[in-house]
């Protein structure tokens, strides 16, 4: 009697001891950076391609911040944080103000807890981009 009695309270420690199961990518909601860093990007998209999983190529329409080519492919699917992941439709056409990151190796990156979103819900966010452009320096403009 008294071995199962071992076995059921050492079963009982065994289960708290597993490691809780965390969320995959557990974004805070935090408004739009009011500064952006040197790697940082900024802009408006347009889908041209997407393969699930994999990539999600975007021609930039309109540049806010930082240095992209007009084309631009982003992989997918390297973590639970991309932000081109479902329930996010990236059907051709479609429309997304993005906030991304580049690395050392040159890929663009974006997370979902940037900022990133489809256009449409996006519209007040890009007016504030647009005229917060308007009122940098010439010299400034140029660069980016």
């Amino acid at each position: 009697m008294k071995k199962p009695l071992q076995m059921l309270v050492l079963g009982a420690l065994g289960l708290l001891a597993l490691p809780r199961i965390a969320d995959g990518c557990d974004c805070v909601r935090v408004p739009p950076p009011v500064q952006f860093g040197p790697r940082d990007v900024v802009f408006v998209g347009r889908v041209l391609e997407s393969k699930p999983l994999e990539y999600v190529e975007i021609e930039a329409l309109e540049t806010f911040h930082g240095r992209i080519d007009r084309r631009v492919r982003i992989p997918t699917g390297q973590s639970d944080c991309d932000y081109f992941l479902p329930p996010v439709v990236t059907k051709r056409g479609t429309q997304f103000l993005v906030y991304g990151i580049i690395r050392d190796d040159g890929t663009l990156v974006v997370n979902r807890c940037s900022g990133s979103g489809p256009l449409n819900r996006k519209t007040r966010e890009v007016e504030r981009l647009r005229q917060r452009a308007q009122r940098r320096p010439k010299q400034q403009r140029d660069r980016h």
